[in-house]
């Protein structure tokens, strides 16, 4: 029977519909994502989040969260799907994993996440208040608690099952705690002396299958940017597709986001033919991989 994917668009930024980061689902959408996932046989349903418009001014961490709610109802509304979320905020991996556990609260799934920054701020740490950039410090349960448990199915993702991947662009907070008791980190250098798969090895022993989130800015900037906030210093498209394979390679991938996309920021389409291409490692069947 062939796999089952469902494609969920998510094409919100900060609460705003279709701009910034936003507008980066939609085209990735009309680039022919869904069939790119269908390459090699899968069957795509696409669905697409819609928040319900209000009459007062967008709060940003209210709308970010009744985004990962929505995508949470999402995912535990299509049992035997395979979740392929394309985001425009990484808060909805948030939504992606809580999903899954709603489904199934006994599975183990490990997060790895592939982005140039921690997003491990907090409200006491964060000198912009940037919503999205605390969504793996939400995750793992570190702040904005209340607002967390909102989302069916959250529980806090324990570090032993979480790994930063090519992190370059962190604050000294972040650093402190990935250099200590905080989720694991598997910088650029690391990938690049061939250390990936151990430190995969140790994370993914204490799961049954993975979650892989990819911001589009752990590329590095030479291939072009893949928004506003990206850096040098980050992965090469090939280095990023070896990493996730590693990982769907030793658990089942559990579900993904490819967030983070403002097609404004691209050259010749290079940053959107990564991502699709990502989206076709993403669909291709497990026993091929």
């Amino acid at each position: 029977m062939p796999a089952r994917i469902r494609l969920l668009e998510v094409p919100y930024d900060s609460g705003c519909r279709d701009v910034r980061h936003g507008a980066g689902p939609p085209a990735l959408v009309a680039a022919g994502a869904a069939q790119r996932l269908a390459h090699h046989g899968a069957v795509v349903d696409h669905g697409r989040v819609q928040l319900a418009a209000g009459p007062g001014p967008i709060v940003e961490a209210a709308a970010g969260t009744e985004v990962m709610r929505l995508v949470a109802q999402d995912v535990a509304a299509h049992a035997g799907h395979l979740p392929v979320v394309l985001a425009g905020n990484c808060g909805v991996t948030l939504g992606v994993v809580a999903g899954l556990r709603a489904l199934a609260p006994e599975r183990r799934v490990a997060v790895l996440w592939l982005d140039a920054h921690g997003d491990l701020q907090t409200p006491a740490t964060s000198a912009s208040g940037f919503f999205d950039g605390m969504s793996l410090a939400m995750t793992t349960g570190r702040c904005w608690q209340g607002l967390a448990a909102s989302v069916p199915g959250y529980a806090p993702s324990p570090d032993d099952r979480t790994v930063l991947v090519g992190g370059h662009q962190l604050d000294e907070a972040e650093r402190r705690l990935l250099d200590g008791p905080g989720p694991t980190w598997l910088t650029v250098a690391d990938v690049r002396a061939g250390r990936a798969g151990s430190v995969l090895d140790r994370v993914l022993a204490h799961a049954d299958a993975v979650h892989v989130h990819v911001d589009l800015d752990v590329h590095d900037t030479s291939l072009p940017p893949a928004n506003s906030y990206a850096a040098p210093g980050g992965l090469t498209p090939d280095e990023v597709r070896a990493t996730v394979l590693d990982a769907v390679t030793r658990l089942p991938l559990a579900s993904a986001t490819v967030a983070s996309w403002d097609p404004t920021h691209d050259v010749d389409d290079r940053m959107r033919d990564a991502a699709l291409g990502l989206l076709e490692l993403l669909g291709t069947p497990a026993p091929a991989l």
